[in-house]
């Protein structure tokens, strides 16, 4: 996911497209211009060439695809794209130290913190000095999550979080409770014969995060750097989330979740934008609604806002290489027709500030960016880093029955601040 997701998210995030820039400088790609200053992203008419890492869904890859093909046909850049296969951020570990890394790549903002302190090597690189085009274009979270201690390391384009998915031909209205939907699963609910409630990778903490933090808790408090999976909150979401999971299919993987609602064999699904084009493949009417209250209270996800990252690679590279790379991501993520497009075929939320208060958002789109508002950031400081295994392996010991929940819990956070 551009995640996922992330989501993930986007991820996914990706899961995952841009707020609304102003599009006053030809950002809506009519001219050629990389979005920013009516240039061809070439430095004076001498092209280049930069590599881009994704991991992405076959409907946002499919489309991606076409957006490169039009920006190297109007500037004469080439942009390699390169799926490294496995985890993306393994792929990174090992390939920048290694001189082999890409000059950018695609993921949702929560690396940001987590890469920017990297010094032995350096993982990003500080393109304020490289890009025209103006951050005001973005909305305020979106510009502040490309941004770490005053280091410009990417560009937004979208931003995502999980939200609930249903098959309207088994479910006449969406949920507006807990309850609602428990009475709604139970009614589809029959593993023996492969039918189950609902499809949702329970044990993934970024898509766990809403329930856990339904009731005000915080997983982790970026501002006050303090551990919170272990408070009364986190602990009460938690039930909530067991609720949930005695209707997912027994395999709590990613694929085993989604292929069970895609296939009809489940009313819901929790998942992502960078899930919508695929879905909608998939299922004949399809329907999208923000998550259920849980005792009154929405469920805050997290949210992730999906980057075109710029690597270390770019600060040894020609210079050609360098405006292939940002010139991209400005062109991208500055050009309204790109953004609108994506909003209604793969269901990114914008980021770009015009497109945002525009009101032509579907409203598949719109319940997502309900979602969003309910929920919370995913916090880009370093220290998250050290969050998610932890977290990761309790709910996977709580959902196979191998500890308690509270336990689980506290468990996690010993192991949390013990790594800080």
């Amino acid at each position: 996911m551009g995640g996922t997701t992330a989501l993930a998210g986007l991820a996914g995030c990706i899961s995952t497209g841009g707020d609304g820039g102003d599009g006053g400088d030809g950002s809506d790609g009519s001219d050629g211009s990389d979005g920013s200053n009516g240039s061809d992203g070439s430095d004076g008419g001498n092209t280049g060439s930069a590599r881009l890492w994704t991991d992405l869904s076959d409907a946002e890859d499919e489309a991606i695809t076409e957006y490169i093909d039009q920006y190297e046909s109007e500037t004469g850049n080439t942009i390699n794209k390169e799926a490294p296969g496995g985890e993306l951020d393994q792929q990174l570990e090992t390939a920048i130290p290694a001189g082999d890394g890409p000059d950018s790549w695609i993921w949702a903002h929560d690396w940001v913190g987590r890469f920017a302190v990297r010094e032995d090597p350096p993982f990003l690189y500080d393109a304020s000095d490289d890009v025209d085009v103006s951050l005001d274009s973005y909305t305020q979270a979106a510009r502040e999550a490309a941004q770490f201690n005053d280091g410009l390391y990417g560009l937004p384009f979208a931003s995502e979080t999980v939200t609930l998915f249903y098959n309207e031909d088994m479910v006449d209205e969406p949920p507006e409770t807990l309850e609602e939907m428990v009475s709604i699963m139970e009614e589809h609910h029959d593993p023996e014969n492969g039918q189950y409630g609902l499809s949702y990778p329970v044990t993934d903490p970024y898509f766990a995060s809403g329930f856990l933090q339904a009731y005000g808790g915080n997983i982790f408090d970026e501002q006050n750097l303090e551990v919170g999976v272990d408070s009364d909150a986190c602990k009460r979401g938690i039930d909530a989330l067991e609720t949930v999971s005695q209707y997912v299919p027994a395999d709590p993987g990613y694929e085993s979740q989604i292929v069970a609602f895609a296939d009809g064999l489940a009313p819901f699904a929790i998942n992502g934008p960078w899930e919508l084009g695929n879905l909608q493949d998939s299922i004949e009417n399809l329907g999208v609604a923000t998550l259920p209250t849980i005792d009154g209270n929405h469920p805050r996800t997290y949210s992730g806002i999906q980057l075109f990252y710029f690597s270390s690679m770019l600060a040894d590279a020609d210079q050609s290489t360098v405006d292939a790379a940002t010139g991209l991501a400005e062109w991208y993520t500055t050009n309204e027709e790109i953004i609108q497009t994506n909003a209604a075929e793969q269901g990114y939320i914008p980021v770009l500030a015009d497109v945002v208060g525009n009101g032509d958002l579907s409203s598949e789109v719109q319940a997502f960016a309900q979602q969003v508002d309910h929920g919370v950031p995913i916090p880009t400081h370093p220290d998250m880093d050290s969050v998610w295994t932890p977290v990761t392996e309790a709910l996977e010991r709580v959902f196979n029955d191998e500890q308690d929940s509270d336990a689980a819990l506290d468990q996690a956070a010993s192991e949390i601040r013990e790594a800080l």
